[in-house]
């Protein structure tokens, strides 16, 4: 996220803080000031911000290191004035997956209200009767704050606000019986309920923050729910829908300045090589590039051919272009009845699948 300063690093993940997060202390200070508050009460409803946003980071980080039990990498958790955001690189579509992942952040909170609750428990809880606001230079008042705050945390996240944790629970729950595609739809249409509620809500009551993450839910909710929907386009495209037919066939044997010109007469960027015994590989367009730059335009193909296997025109294109990435595939021949019709290159996936395939 742009104008984000990093603060730490846990377990590979960075911890960064938004530049609009100095707008949260700035906005207790400037009302504390405006109403009379001393600077040392001021002081102090700053440092309970950074209290709960301490929770937050902890909150962040059950969601980031449950994910990584997933094999799900996190690159980033990153603070807001409206709470944290922790950027996964993707989220299962296993929903049992993604409930675990999901529930383990509020968890965290739970777990931080309890450990406050034995502390307090073992001193007298007499002080969570009380208005613990009155004076919080106590640790039994901190550990009070501790719970309240946790408590709170806990049950806003379970909110079915999608895309709060709540709403990603309940679409991982409906996951379970429906299409993702459609689960996702409910969880965003109770979600942009909600998000209004928060937003009304909100500017009656003089609660900006409040407004602030209904606005953000109604739209990370639209976002997410299009993304989805793309995706479950995207998994009815073929290889047949991107292939590129009358492929270009030469032997091993040919030059690489022949193969050069055959390739740049067409659209082409894969040359398909033959060998003694048929199909030898391909031959890529940048390789030849660069065998040119170092003179070996006379040279044969043979030393740049590449033996990669063939597909069908019937398979998916979303997992064919997520194993080119993942195996460094630039090309591949696509196999028909026996004989190769058609050339399918990483770049055409790309533009197939638009905007959401760097992001796979």
């Amino acid at each position: 996220m742009r104008g984000s300063l990093p603060l730490f690093r846990f377990r590979g993940i960075r911890v960064l803080v938004h530049w609009s997060f100095l707008l949260l202390p700035a906005y207790i200070a400037f009302t504390g000031f405006s109403e009379g508050t001393t600077w040392p009460k001021i002081l102090v409803d700053v440092g309970l911000v950074m209290i709960v946003f301490a929770c937050v980071v902890l909150h962040e980080f059950g969601h980031a290191l449950t994910a990584q039990r997933f094999g799900v990498g996190t690159r980033d958790i990153t603070l807001l004035p409206i709470g944290g955001v922790a950027s996964l690189e993707r989220m299962p579509e296993d929903p049992k997956q993604e409930f675990w992942i999901t529930i383990a952040g509020p968890l965290v909170n739970l777990a931080i209200a309890g450990l406050a609750f034995a502390l307090l428990a073992v001193s007298g809880i007499s002080i969570l009767f009380t208005d613990i606001f009155d004076d919080i230079t106590s640790w039994h008042s901190v550990l009070a704050f501790l719970f309240a705050t946790n408590i709170g945390l806990f049950l806003f996240n379970l909110l079915p606000a999608f895309p709060m944790d709540g709403g990603r629970i309940l679409r991982s729950l409906l996951s379970l019986r429906l299409s993702r595609d459609r689960a996702t739809r409910i969880a965003t249409g109770v979600g942009k309920v909600m998000a209004v509620c928060f937003v009304a809500y909100g500017l009656l009551n003089g609660a900006p923050f409040l407004a602030m993450i209904g606005v953000f839910i109604f739209l990370s909710a639209g976002s997410e729910a299009k993304v989805v929907r793309q995706r479950s386009q995207l998994r009815s495209l073929l290889v047949s829908g991107a292939m590129r037919k009358d492929p270009i066939h030469l032997g091993t044997n040919a030059s690489v300045q022949d193969a050069w010109n055959a390739m740049t007469m067409v659209d082409h960027r894969v040359v398909l090589a033959r060998g003694p015994e048929g199909y030898a590989g391909v031959v890529l367009r940048e390789d030849l590039r660069a065998a040119l730059a170092q003179g070996y335009g006379t040279g044969p193909i043979a030393s740049y051919v590449k033996p990669v296997p063939g597909v069908r025109p019937e398979e998916a294109a979303l997992p064919l272009y997520q194993r080119m990435v993942a195996e460094g595939l630039r090309a591949l021949p696509v196999i028909e009845s026996g004989g190769i019709i058609a050339t399918i290159e990483l770049r055409d996936l790309e533009n197939a699948l638009g905007p959401l395939a760097p992001s796979v």
